[in-house]
C-alpha cells in the first residue's frame, strides 16, 4: 500500500520515524511519502517538505506567515492527488494537521491521526472538527479514549510512544567521559523551537552564574549552533537522553521532554515563555491548571512549574535548592509521582500498536 504521513515538527519526526519501521515490517510492499524530517527518511520514507519549514509558534508567528501556510496548504493538496496513497497518516501538531485532514477527506482519502490534539486543554471545538476529518483516531494518554468516544469519533489508545523511545534506549557507558560531564550535573532541555531556545538560553546562563559549583549542561540541536554559540554555556548536541541519564536534575521546557525526564526518572524544575500575546490568549481559552505533562496525566504539581513571569534565575533557583537539598523531601516526592505516572502510562508499543491497526483500517478503506 501506499501511505503519506505528515509530521509537523521534531517529536513528530520520532514518532513518525518508529511509526514507519513497523509499517515496513507489515506491509514490504509499502510506499512512503511525507513531510517529516531526517529520522523518518533513515526509516525509509521519501521526506518531501523539512518539518523545520513548518515550525511556526505562537499567534504572532500564524499571522505572520498566512501566505506561506497557504502556499504549504495548496503542496500538500497537489502531492497527495499526485501520490494517490490509500491513507494518509497526520502526526501530533494538530493545528496544522487538523487543516490538512480536512484538504484530505475533502479529496475523497482515508485519514488516520496519530497523536491527538490537546482538545482537552483547549478548543474543544477542535472535537467537531475531527470527528468530521478524521477516520480513525490514535491516543497515547488513557484519559483521552473516553473523551473522544463520549462524541462519537473512533478512538483507540495504544500507550505512550516515548515509553517506547525510553524502554529501547541503550546509555552510553563512555558518555560522561568523552564529553568531560562533572558532578553534580544538571540538564538544561531549552526546546526543539527557535523561540523556545531564544527565551530559555538567557535565564539558563544566568542561571549558571549563580552556582559556580554544579555543573550545567545544555541538551542542544545542532541545527541551531549559532543560537546556542552567542551563550558561555556548555552544549551536549543531539544527544538528550545520555545527557538526562548522567544528570542529578533538569531544568526542561514545557513540552514532550518533561514527560520524558520523568519516564526517566530524573527530578526536573519546568519551565516555558512564549510572546505575551499568544499567553495572554492562552490564560483565557485554556482549561487545564498546568502546563506540563506530567502535571496534566497526574492531575496534580509533581513538578514545579516556573512559567512566563516566573521563568527567572531566582525563581529557578530556589527549586534547585530543594531539590539538591541532602533531606530530598521534594527530589523523593517527584520520584514517587513519577512511578505512579508510569503505571498510568502502561508498557511500552505503542509504535507497534498503531501500525498494525492503521495497515488493517487502510485494507479495510480500501476492501469497500
Amino acid at each position: 500500500m501506499k501511505y503519506f504521513i505528515l509530521a509537523g515538527e521534531k517529536s513528530g519526526d520520532l514518532h513518525g520515524s518508529k511509526l514507519i519501521k513497523e509499517l515496513l515490517l507489515l506491509d514490504s510492499t509499502a510506499t512512503i511519502q511525507a513531510w517529516g524530517g531526517d529520522d523518518m527518511k533513515e526509516a525509509g520514507a521519501e521526506v518531501l517538505i523539512h518539518h523545520k519549514e513548518l515550525a511556526i509558534m505562537g499567534l504572532l508567528g500564524v499571522l505572520q506567515n498566512i501566505q506561506r501556510l497557504k502556499g504549504l496548504f495548496q503542496k500538500f493538496k497537489s502531492q497527495i492527488q499526485q501520490f494517490q496513497p490509500d491513507t494518509v497518516i497526520f502526526i501530533d501538531y494538530g493545528g496544522f494537521n487538523l487543516k490538512a485532514a480536512r484538504i484530505a477527506k475533502l479529496q475523497g482519502f482515508h485519514t488516520q491521526f496519530y497523536i491527538a490534539p490537546k482538545v482537552w486543554a483547549w478548543n474543544k471545538g477542535r472535537v467537531d472538527v475531527i470527528k468530521k476529518w478524521v477516520d480513525q483516531l490514535y491516543v497515547i494518554f488513557p484519559f483521552e479514549k473516553t473523551l473522544f468516544e463520549e462524541h462519537g469519533i473512533s478512538t483507540h489508545y495504544v500507550g505512550n510512544p516515548l515509553k517506547d523511545s525510553i524502554d529501547d534506549f541503550q546509555p552510553n557507558p563512555q558518555f560522561a567521559e568523552q564529553n568531560s560531564i562533572k558532578q553534580p550535573c544538571i540538564s538544561l532541555l531549552a526546546g526543539s523551537r527557535k523561540q523556545e531556545i531564544n527565551a530559555a538560553l538567557p535565564v539558563f546562563q544566568e542561571i549558571k552564574q549563580q552556582f559556580p559549583d554544579l555543573h550545567f549542561y545544555v541538551a542542544g540541536l545542532k541545527e541551531w549552533q549559532s543560537i546556542y554559540e552567542t551563550y558561555d554555556l556548555d552544549i551536549i548536541y543531539d544527544d538528550t537522553y545520555n545527557l538526562l541519564h548522567v544528570s542529578q536534575i533538569a531544568i526542561v521546557t514545557s513540552g514532550t521532554a518533561t514527560l520524558e525526564t520523568a519516564l526517566f526518572r530524573i527530578p526536573q524544575i519546568v519551565v516555558y515563555k512564549t510572546d505575551w500575546l499568544f499567553y495572554s490568549l492562552a490564560k483565557l481559552l485554556v482549561k487545564i491548571k498546568f502546563i506540563s505533562l506530567v502535571n496534566i496525566i497526574l492531575g496534580k504539581e509533581a513538578v514545579p512549574e516556573m512559567i512566563q513571569s516566573k521563568f527567572t534565575a531566582s525563581h529557578i533557583s530556589l527549586k534547585i535548592k530543594q531539590l539538591l537539598d541532602y533531606n530530598a523531601v521534594s527530589k523523593q516526592k517527584q520520584l514517587n509521582c513519577y512511578d505512579e505516572l508510569i503505571q498510568i502510562i502502561g508498557p511500552a508499543g505503542a509504535s507497534k500498536k498503531t501500525a498494525k491497526m492503521m495497515y488493517d483500517y487502510a485494507l479495510s478503506y480500501q476492501a469497500k
